[in-house]
């Protein structure tokens, strides 16, 4: 047996049995040998480790000891790294590279997402990354990101005689209830509501939401827009409710709630989704486009899965000061 820490900050350690795998004894072989292997692409067992930690530490103890989420992830790891590897192939093959100024820019972009380096830095350190490492897997980001252009180029969109079709035959689809469009001012209190009710009379709605709404949409003038009947079971009542300013009591606090107009159940039209419906068979293309890409690349590929490795991968969730 021979143990391959995880990263301190998992908790875990990745253990190697050497009986089931046939390594030598020594552990710099060990860690060396392919777990898989994708034309001239290896990833050995230290990787294969280390990714496995990674993933890993998202699970509590209880579930990384359990079989069937340690088979998961480590055939996700397999999948993934075979998916990476005949992508890579196949950009260098059409000459799709990402330049350091690209990558550079993409790099300062997400590092502007943190309050300082130190965070930054921190954040990788949380997944054992080093920047390096970072920096490259970003790059893969971005070349796999324009595999995708390259592969969806030959997609079309589909014709109005197919979306009519879509339409006619997933009208269920797009069948809505009976609606209604509010807008509201929440407070904490009854009091409140009861003064800002009186005010209401002689002034603006959206201006007193505005200022004193204590819920998001106040910067919008308290409008919330279109509620469904049976969406939210408090705002039900307001569907027979009388004309004028209704008062609702939720867990968020005291409502008050003009309905601004009402619409009757109804089926959305053609019009109305066809956006929406484009975009699900132009997705519904790209996806069966995706797929014979990656069957082709299979077919034209070496690969190659140490089965017996992988399996003597086993997961000990004792922590790392034990």
């Amino acid at each position: 047996m021979k143990f391959l820490k995880s990263p301190a900050t998992t908790g875990l350690f990745i253990l190697l049995s050497l009986s089931l795998a046939g390594c030598p004894s020594s552990y710099q072989r060990l860690s060396k040998k392919p777990v898989e292997q994708v034309n001239d692409h290896v990833l050995t067992t230290k990787e294969f480790a280390n990714l496995l930690a990674r993933k890993l530490r998202n699970f509590d103890a209880l579930a990384a000891k359990d079989p069937s989420n340690i088979h998961r992830v480590k055939e996700e790891i397999l999948r993934d790294f075979l998916v990476k590897s005949l992508t890579l192939d196949w950009a260098r093959a059409q000459s799709i590279v990402v330049s350091e100024s690209t990558l550079d820019k993409e790099v300062d972009k997400l590092r502007a997402n943190y309050p300082d380096d130190l965070s930054f830095r921190r954040s990788l350190a949380q997944e054992n990354l080093s920047f390096s490492e970072w920096r490259e897997e970003l790059r893969y980001v971005l070349i796999e990101r324009e595999v995708f252009k390259k592969i969806n180029e030959k997609v079309k969109n589909p014709s109005d005689e197919e979306v009519k079709r879509y339409y006619e035959d997933h009208k269920d689809q797009y069948k809505r209830k009976e609606r209604i469009y509010i807008r509201q001012i929440v407070v904490d209190n009854e009091a409140k509501a009861d003064a800002i009710r009186n005010d209401l009379k002689t002034k603006d709605f959206a201006d007193m939401a505005k200022k004193f709404s204590i819920t998001p949409e106040a910067k919008n003038g308290g409008v919330v827009g279109w509620i469904e009947k049976g969406t939210v079971d408090y705002f039900d009542r307001l569907f027979t409710a009388s004309n004028g300013v209704q008062t609702v009591k939720s867990p968020f606090g005291v409502h008050l709630i003009r309905v601004e107009k009402k619409a009757p159940a109804s089926t959305a039209t053609l019009d109305e989704v066809k956006p929406q419906i484009v975009r699900t068979l132009k997705a519904q293309r790209e996806q069966a486009e995706y797929v014979a890409w990656l069957d082709a690349q299979l077919r034209s590929s070496k690969v190659l899965k140490d089965y017996d490795l992988m399996n003597s991968i086993s997961v000990d969730t004792r922590g790392t000061n034990d």
